[in-house]
């Protein structure tokens, strides 16, 4: 840091934690005297300790004693809005854009979109007074001449346009109050620099840096940021989002921002048109809509960075510029492309969540042909990306041996907190695929010739380092391709009333979507539409890159919704659908009548009954049915389903009274209501049977069964767990039932049984046979993970823990993953590299999830004998835990049986009432007895899936079942090549326009990304290009 240098200055004084600013003055000063500066100029002391800095600090610039040799720096600090003014005013045309005023006034348009951005122009800045202020920092890592300052956690350099920065490299000077200007222009690309100008009070930037002013935020990837910080990348986040761009690229992460509206022309079939042909041409050099060739040398086009999985140059994209002369691609709506992905200045497309899935499919094809060459006696190390291949083969260079190899099996990992956009993320995925896969099999057919085409050009192709992806996805797909019109949802996808009989693998796989919601999903406080369930969808594609079949795994729904719902939240969506939506008929045979949501406890707790986005439970209700039968449901076991979501319902409103007894044992009884005889019936059991089953309980003693009364408080207890069950079970079957579909696909069914008869054991413990049946010889899988962020609430419980240590064990894998790359980059770049280390959690899930030591481990002890209870549970946490260095409990934590754990996104605190129950997740013996009575057709279909009490097979509790399913994703993931979406929610309020910085930093800590950061700057903090460095 120099006099001069642009900075951002954390304060409380700003909205979102950091303000600009400008060294104006740098003085060096001598240890001793230290205490008369403080004492004549009352300055701020800065020091590691009483920051609230980023982790990565460390506090390593602690001021030391201050009667220690040595000296520290003195530096003032100015306001500075230097290079925050109105976007537009740094776009610079280049002699190389298409000479088209319109094409101009729209980029212009599109990346002026806010009203700005500096002081003048922004409520971020409004409110902020001109300041000066002087703070003495500690003269660590300073230079030769002892006038250089380190990192410290409350001043971080800004990336400065490069007309502010540019001062530097053309004569510059520091310190004084003028400043040698040079009229003298720069092209680099298409971008114009114009260093003659811009330097307010003749202060240089430094260190330089250049970002293309023609991008919203400088840069479409922020890795590419000279200086990569929490406010560098909330700055940019900010600026994009303000100009409706929502999606960036950090490295190896797709960060996604919730809009919270519309998104015109972001997407649809015209614009997924474009990252096709984009990755085609990246794969085979050649475009899909121009006879027109790109000059692979053209400055348009530049440097790039190749896909993930790509053998080819980086030079072969598509040229945008060129391809929009000659071909007119519109959105869904007939409205053209936005500017903003037809004219770049490097050629490419701006990140996309399109990208991330073409991405995938790339490198999966690349490793699907790399497998057909090893099997004809090739070798999978002549195949290597060109840039890896010394640093990766080459032991003599330093490099390592073969560990970097690229999966063929891929994996996209979608995450976020609820309301960030995950559900909506994953079905563009999903339909980006299937519109690859139309695509393909729509060439299959009107092309008989393909095969011999692909076979006669495969293998010297492969043996020359490249890959023959499929010609047919852009063979006969140009402009009639791009246009065709179709009724489609706001993701591209095509709706349809199709029946299961003609309905293709890609319309089924995209079908299953509102099913799964339907029972899956609810409004929460964050979200209208929040998954409480994760999910791993696994595709399966043929050697050609055809979409064949799927299977889905879900993981820990969230039942405890259920009984209970918070405030301005409701129960699962299928509650209100049929409510809204049943016909005269059902509601006659479903003893509905005139109800409504508002008469049933299940529904009407919250006084919450519609949803804030704007869509009706009775068109939802309608889509759910279609898909159904789309899946092959049929229609009598739609409406076995619907009778049993009834009669769920109606258990929440049945009553218990007391009955008194001389013996002055109190025992209870089942209320003969209306609710409880709609139970009986609906169940297709008898209403004696149904309160016996509720009012006692079953106990197994040397072989002999004893019944004993419960109370009031107990049978409602037993109620809850029967509601719980049941549902659990259903979605179990209903889950099953869309694997039976998807999984037979083309071609039928594969090894295994599609009656469900295996698949709840699969579906709920996540054994991968079923993954591995569904790949076809020679072909390979994405898998697409749709998993709930981490978690913190005011009271967290057993669930909580559940999702936060998935989110550890991601975090894990993601943070090796990235110091991976981060060491392929070095070796690309021809670094010398050290082993660097990188955050590594283990300790955090070796207290979770140890054998015979962690958290998981006593709580299976306490649920396995019979006097264990809550607060036993806690005691034994306190003795066994305390020593751990990431456990913490105070006095009154003790006192409410309540302890905190120190997880990777910060401290999270959790009470431990109401684990055992949670975590036995089973079915009393009385009601196991009631639903073996039933002579209710889908009860016997569901009885397989229920967690039984007193079962003769040894049952795994709910923790150890999750910890297994967690161990076997993780395994899943690490043997694929990961792709990461990480969606954030701009503000809380679901506003659209509403950027809340300190919402969206600390989502980037939960989701890892600011740690990424971390790994990815350990090694070289500060990154500049290679014309900006010499």
């Amino acid at each position: 840091m120099e006099e001069g240098s642009h900075v951002w200055l954390r304060s409380p004084k700003s909205e979102w934690g950091w303000l600009p600013a400008r060294i104006v003055k740098k003085t060096i000063i001598p240890r001793k005297n230290l205490k008369k500066v403080k004492a004549d100029d009352n300055v701020e002391t800065k020091n590691g300790n009483e920051s609230n800095g980023d982790a990565a600090d460390n506090g390593e610039n602690d001021l030391r004693d201050e009667d220690d040799d040595g000296a520290v720096v003195e530096l003032t600090l100015v306001d500075d809005f230097t290079g925050l003014g109105n976007e537009g005013q740094y776009y610079r045309r280049s002699a190389n854009a298409p000479n088209n005023s319109s094409v101009k006034e729209g980029i212009k348009k599109t990346l002026t979109k806010s009203s700005g951005y500096g002081r003048q122009l922004s409520g971020y800045y409004a409110d902020v007074e001109p300041f000066t202020q002087v703070i003495i920092v500690d003269n660590v890592g300073s230079n030769a001449d002892g006038f250089g300052v380190g990192e410290h956690p409350d001043i971080k350099l800004r990336n400065m346009p490069a007309s502010s920065s540019s001062a530097l490299l053309y004569g510059g000077t520091a310190g004084g109050n003028s400043l040698q200007q040079k009229s003298k222009k720069e092209h680099s690309n298409d971008l114009t620099i114009d260093t003659g100008s811009h330097n307010p009070n003749g202060m240089i930037a430094y260190p330089p840096t250049l970002i293309q002013e023609s991008i919203t935020g400088g840069v479409d990837d922020l890795i590419g940021l000279t200086h990569l910080h929490e406010p560098a990348i909330l700055h940019a986040l900010r600026l994009r989002y303000d100009a409706d761009i929502i999606y960036t690229s950090t490295g190896p992460i797709l960060l996604a921002i919730n809009p919270f509206k519309s998104m015109k022309g972001v997407y649809g079939r015209g614009l997924m048109e474009l990252y096709r042909m984009q990755g085609e041409t990246k794969i085979t050099g050649k475009g899909g809509v121009s006879n027109t060739t790109p000059n692979p040398t053209s400055p348009r086009n530049g440097p790039t960075t190749p896909v993930k999985g790509s053998l080819t140059s980086p030079s072969n994209i598509v040229d945008l510029n060129l391809l929009s002369s000659s071909t007119i691609l519109l959105t869904d709506d007939g409205d053209p492309i936005p500017a903003l992905y037809l004219h770049r200045p490097d050629g490419k497309l701006p990140p996309h969540v399109y990208q991330t899935a073409d991405d995938a499919y790339r490198a999966m094809m690349h490793g699907i042909e790399i497998d057909k060459f090893v099997k004809r006696g090739g070798s999978s190390r002549s195949l290597r990306p060109v840039s890896s291949k010394k640093s990766l083969g080459d032991k003599s260079n330093g490099g390592i041996a073969d560990q970097f190899e690229i999966p063929t099996n891929q994996s996209i990992l979608v995450s976020g907190e609820s309301g960030a956009g995950k559900t909506v993320t994953t079905k563009i995925v999903l339909n980006y695929f299937a519109m690859l896969s139309r695509k393909l099999q729509e060439a299959m057919l009107n092309n008989d010739n393909v095969e011999d085409s692909r076979s006669s050009n495969t293998a010297d192709s492969v043996a020359n380092g490249g890959i023959v992806s499929p010609r047919s996805l852009i063979m006969g797909y140009g402009t009639n391709g791009a246009t065709r019109r179709s009724r489609q949802n706001s993701c591209g996808d095509e709706s349809s009333s199709l029946s299961g009989k003609d309905a293709s693998i890609e319309q089924q796989v995209l079908q299953s979507n509102p099913i799964l919601e339907a029972f899956g999903n609810a409004r929460t406080m964050r979200n209208d539409n929040s998954s409480r369930f994760g999910k791993y969808i696994n595709i399966a594609f043929s050697e050609k890159g055809q979409l064949l079949r799927a299977s889905i795994d879900t993981y820990l729904l969230e039942k405890v919704r259920l009984i209970h719902q918070a405030k301005g939240e409701r129960n699962f969506h299928i509650f209100y659908q049929l409510l809204q939506a049943a016909s005269e008929e059902e509601r006659e045979d479903l003893f509905l009548n005139d109800f409504t949501a508002k008469d049933f406890n299940m529904t009407n707790q919250s006084e919450t009954y519609d949803r804030r986005d704007g869509i009706k439970d009775a068109d939802m209700h309608k889509e759910m049915v279609d898909a159904m039968q789309v899946m092959k449901f049929g229609s009598e076991t739609v409406r076995q389903l619907m009778r049993l979501i009834v009669a769920v319902l109606f258990a929440g409103n049945m009553t218990f009274s007391t009955n008194k007894s001389s013996s002055g044992v109190d025992s209870c009884a089942l209320e003969e209501t209306e609710a409880s005889l709609a139970v009986a019936h609906l169940l297709g059991v008898s209403f004696d049977n149904l309160a016996a089953s509720l009012t006692s309980k079953v106990i197994f003693v040397s072989g002999d069964i004893i019944h004993k009364g419960l109370d009031v408080g107990q049978a409602e207890k037993a109620n809850e767990a029967l509601i719980k069950s049941i549902y659990g079970a259903a979605f179990d079957f209903i889950a099953e039932r869309i694997n039976a579909s998807i999984c037979a696909g083309r071609g039928g069914v594969m090894n295994g049984s599609s009656d469900g008869s295996k698949g709840s054991s699969l579906l709920r413990r996540g054994v991968s046979e079923r993954e591995q049946s569904i790949i076809p010889p020679g072909g390979a899988s994405i898998g697409v993970l749709d998993i709930f962020g981490f978690e913190t609430f005011e009271t967290n419980n057993f669930e909580q823990l559940c999702i936060n240590y998935t989110n550890e064990t991601l975090q894990q894998q993601f943070n090796k993953f990235v110091f991976k790359m981060e060491q392929q980059e070095y070796e690309r770049e021809g670094i010398l590299w050290k082993f660097i280390p990188f955050p590594d959690n283990q300790d955090v899930l070796d207290l979770i999830a140890k054998p015979r030591s962690g958290i998981l481990q006593i709580l299976d002890e306490q649920c396995i004998v019979d006097w264990g209870t809550d607060r036993k549970f806690g005691l034994s946490l306190y003795q066994n835990c305390t020593k751990h260095n990431r456990f913490s409990v105070t006095s009154s934590q003790r006192v409410n049986n309540k302890f905190s754990i120190e997880h990777y996104a910060g401290y999270v605190e959790y009470t431990a009432e109401n684990w055992l129950e949670k975590n036995k997740d089973q079915l009393p013996a009385a009601s196991v007895e009631l639903l073996e009575s039933s002579d209710f057709e889908l009860i016997g279909q569901i009885k397989k899936y229920v967690r039984s009490e007193g079962s003769k097979i040894t049952t795994k509790s709910l923790g150890k079942q999750f910890s297994d399913s967690l161990k076997i994703l993780r395994a899943r993931i690490d043997s694929t090549m990961p792709h990461y979406v990480r969606c954030l929610k701009p503000n809380d309020d679901l506003a659209p326009d509403t950027f809340d910085p300190k919402n969206i930093v600390e989502q980037l800590r939960y989701c890892g990304v600011l740690e990424a950061v971390r790994v990815s700057r350990a090694g070289y903090p500060t990154r500049y290009p290679h014309d900006v460095f010499y």
